[in-house]
Parts: structure tokens; C-alpha cells; sequence
């Protein structure tokens, strides 16, 4: 890169219901990218993404945290989202900067009914996004195909596994 080129960062919004997962994932993301030398935890009040008083009071999101590491030569800012109902105008606003959108859900096809506004807003905004089953060992009897026909009943786009 010369002095006349500045490298943006990509920007990734983690978004989802409340307990899916998003700030643990950003955890094992700033973990895995070796931004931090231990992945913190929602319960034990020590999570980068959770870092107000309030966040680690009510262990969840109330505010959109912002982390950034570098993977594969790329920098990278990711926005963890609130995922309560009442903070999400937040996490839309988010959405609005992000590059792209990574959906976390629970492997929990009963829940697939609460991603509905979020994948309609996506689409409506044409805001590239995936999905990331979380908790999949919570699966008990289901199959992870079970989980995938239950959230392609409420997305509007067709949902791919990989």
C-alpha cells in the first residue's frame, strides 16, 4: 500500500435476537483474530462487547459496541448489536454503516418467527447478509436442516447451508 492509499476497514453488524449469542461470537471473533489474549464472557461481566455498567447489570447489549482486529491482512470494525425489541432502532441504525450483516439465531426453529422484521429490513435496505446458527448443540433430537426449513420460512431470500 503507498502513502496515497488508505485502507478502509469492513464492517460487519452482528445482529439477532436477545441471547442468541451475538457478543459471545464477537468474543471467539476478537479471540480467533488474536485481538485479545482471553475471549470474555456475558455471565462473568468481563466481554468487550458488554463493557457498560448497565450491559454487564442487565447481561445484554443496550448499546451498539464496536471492536476491530485484523484477519487475513484486513482490517475489520464489527458492531455488536442490541438485540431487545425496545433498542431496535439502534441496531437499524447500525445496519445503515455496516458492509455486510451476520444474523445470529439459536438453533431453535420455534424462534425463527422473531427474525422476521430483521430479514425484511435487511432485504428492504438490500444489505448483504448470512446467517450464523448458533448454539447448535442445543439440537437434541433436529437436525440442522430442521432449524435452516424453520428460518427459510420467514426469509424471503432462498437460505444456503455451508
Amino acid at each position: 500500500m503507498t502513502h496515497t492509499q488508505i485502507q478502509t476497514a469492513r464492517c460487519a453488524a452482528l445482529v439477532g435476537p436477545y441471547l442468541s449469542g451475538k457478543t459471545s461470537l464477537l468474543e471467539s471473533l476478537l479471540s480467533a483474530a488474536g485481538a485479545t489474549t482471553r475471549k470474555g464472557s456475558v455471565r462473568d461481566g468481563n466481554a468487550v462487547g458488554d463493557s457498560s455498567p448497565e450491559a454487564k447489570a442487565r447481561q445484554m447489549s443496550v448499546e451498539v459496541n464496536v471492536a476491530s482486529f485484523e484477519f487475513l491482512g484486513e482490517r475489520w470494525s464489527v458492531l455488536d448489536c442490541p438485540g431487545s425489541v425496545e433498542l431496535a432502532c439502534e441496531t437499524q441504525s447500525a445496519l445503515m454503516v455496516a458492509d455486510v450483516a451476520v444474523i445470529v439465531a439459536e438453533a431453535a426453529p420455534e424462534k425463527a418467527v422473531l427474525l422476521a422484521p430483521l430479514f425484511k429490513f435487511l432485504d428492504d435496505n438490500r444489505i448483504p447478509h448470512l446467517l450464523f446458527i448458533n448454539k447448535v448443540d442445543s439440537l437434541g433430537d433436529l437436525r440442522v436442516r430442521d432449524v435452516v426449513q424453520a428460518y427459510q420460512a420467514v426469509s424471503a431470500r432462498k437460505l444456503c447451508c455451508a
